[in-house]
């Protein structure tokens, strides 16, 4: 694995000793996580994106209106357990 130099403040760095300590595992484990997990949060955010996209275009639950109507019904259904 290539090395990699960054700069980060001192108490993030405290931060993550201690986790690292805590958990017994290296620095720069929680640190690769951290990146890996950032990165996938834009292929998430892109991946909804597109549903909704498709939900829009589709309009599977016969749109804005039948969505409504459940809408009300479930909250309906809500109020009424006990």
């Amino acid at each position: 694995m290539p090395a990699v130099s960054f700069y980060i403040s001192q108490n993030i760095l405290d931060a993550v000793r201690a986790r690292a300590n805590a958990q017994k595992i290296p620095v720069s484990k929680i640190i690769r996580e951290a990146i890996t997990f950032y990165l996938s949060l834009e292929e998430t955010k892109e991946a909804k994106e597109r549903v909704l996209k498709q939900l829009a275009k589709e309009k599977p639950f016969g749109g804005l209106e039948a969505w409504e109507e459940v809408h009300k019904e479930r909250s309906a259904a809500d109020v009424d357990r006990s």
